[in-house]
This record gives C-alpha cells, structure tokens and sequence, in this order.
C-alpha cells in the first residue's frame, strides 16, 4: 500500500513553533519540576542537598522536627515562585516576595 507525503506549508523557518500560551504551560511545568524536585531534597542537578548544618539542623528539629534537608520551613518560598514574564518565546521564573 502507498504511502503519498505532500508539502503544504511554506519554509520550517517561517513557521510559528511557538505562542505566549504554550510558554506559559512550559514555565509552569518548570515551576512544577522545580517544587517537585526540591521537596525530594535534589538539587537542579539532582544531586542530594548538602545537609544543615548541627545547629541549624538541632534549632529545626526542636521546632518543626526532624527532616530531610528540603528548603522547607513554612513553604514560603516555594510558594513564591512564579511567572514572571512570559513572551512568544521565553518565560522567566522568579520570586514574587
């Protein structure tokens, strides 16, 4: 059985690959990977986070428990980040506080 590919569509280099809206869709998968992963207690490149310090580590403890090393507090931080520019190209993450 044949099989017939037609071109209907001018130069790749001419076509629009990409849109504000699919921007924001990437930027906030990033967001998501980022949260994700830095809950786990991975770096960006997936190494494990240096541990506390003792002190910092005793001081959280008494607190809020013991725990992995998470960036984690209160969750502030995490919750801060967000788009803060998107455009037909580029989307940059950043801190809102």
């Amino acid at each position: 059985m044949p099989i017939t590919v037609t071109k209907n569509f001018g130069p790749l280099t001419q076509l629009d690959l990409s849109t504000k809206e699919l921007m924001r869709e990437i930027g906030l998968l990033a967001r998501e990977r980022i949260i994700r992963r830095t809950v786990s207690g991975r770096d960006q490149h997936d190494q494990a986070f240096k541990p506390y310090s003792t002190g910092y580590a005793a001081e959280k403890a008494k607190h809020l428990g013991a725990g992995p090393v998470n960036l984690q507090v209160s969750g502030d931080m995490l919750n801060a980040i967000a788009l803060i520019e998107v455009t037909d190209t580029s989307v940059t993450l950043g801190f809102t506080r």
